[in-house]
């Protein structure tokens, strides 16, 4: 090739070609498992200091499946004043939750006390049950709770 214009044509489109071709091309994925064991019908009361949280897990398990399936919690929870609380159809930003071990697995159903409430404050609450690896369950329903 003696023309250096002809040259010039041929190898940009080659060069840009080079460019797109590099790199990994597959789909974004998650190095995770997935979890579909979760917390269905949360439910809370609060009685002496501590609310205690309950809820089925769906889909049921029997106690030795769930030993081997479910590793613990996470308990997400804001807490407000009863003049800031959102409304009820309003979203909550859950900035805090606390891990828990298989203990808040009690005969195929979800139980645990949360320690160290306010009075005079409002609480919400969403769980959602770990797996192996640290994968996540799907989150369960949110609910109030006043401690007075």
């Amino acid at each position: 090739m003696n023309n250096p214009r002809l040259l010039v044509f041929v190898l940009i489109p080659l060069v840009f070609l080079a460019i797109e071709a590099c790199g990994k091309k597959a789909p974004p994925f998650s190095s995770k498992r997935s979890f579909s064991i979760g917390v269905s019908h949360l439910t809370g009361q609060w009685n002496q200091g501590e609310i205690l949280l309950k809820g089925s897990i769906s889909p049921s398990l029997m106690s030795g499946e769930t030993a081997n399936l479910v590793k613990g919690a996470r308990v997400y929870y804001a807490q407000y004043s009863p003049e800031e609380a959102p409304c009820a159809e309003c979203p909550v930003a859950f900035h805090e939750y606390e891990v828990f071990d298989q203990e808040v697995i009690v005969e195929g159903e979800f139980l645990c006390l949360m320690p160290e409430n306010e009075q005079g404050k409002v609480y919400f609450f969403r769980v959602r049950l770990i797996g192996a690896e640290g994968a996540m369950g799907p989150p369960s329903n949110t609910i109030k709770i006043a401690v007075e």
